[in-house]
């Protein structure tokens, strides 16, 4: 399969308009790729299996998981709760992974999104290599989209 940040962007771009009425922007520098000294944060991802096999991830500042999640449930900032901001991003990568394997030539199905917030910590999908990172921005929050491929299946010795 081939990357393309493009279609990425727009995909992200239509849903966060329509879904919390926010604009994103394309952002030349990942501020989110390095491990430590970021911000805490929230990450979820899906997975697609069928004819194509991969994961979506959505990794965010919990600045951002909280006002896309109060923006959603409508309620104050203040009164967000870790479920809200783990439940606001699992959604948006739902939907992204939902319009992202529209683009997919064969069947494929989308797995229930996972979600985590915390501080320094790395997310890794084991088996699967980065087809590419999108690093985006909104209202000057950066955040990053990465599609992850499978790879061929290693054998294990017994």
């Amino acid at each position: 399969m081939t990357f393309n940040a493009e279609e990425i962007y727009q995909i992200a771009s239509t849903i966060w308009e329509a879904t919390i009425g926010l604009q994103i922007q394309p952002d030349s520098q990942d501020a989110l790729a390095s491990i430590g000294n970021r911000p805490r944060s929230t990450a979820a991802c899906i997975q697609i299996t069928g004819a194509w096999n991969g994961a979506i991830l959505l990794d965010c500042p919990v600045e951002f998981a909280r006002k896309a999640a109060s923006i959603m449930f409508s309620c104050d900032v203040a009164s967000v709760t870790t479920a809200d901001l783990q439940d606001a991003v699992a959604e948006l990568v739902n939907m992204i992974g939902g319009n992202f394997k529209a683009l997919l030539p064969e069947t494929c199905f989308l797995s229930l999104p996972a979600a985590v917030e915390g501080g320094d910590y790395s997310t890794r999908i084991p088996g699967s290599t980065m087809l590419g990172r999108v690093p985006l921005s909104c209202e000057g929050i950066a955040m990053s989209i990465s599609v992850l491929e499978k790879t061929q299946e290693r054998t294990i010795a017994a």
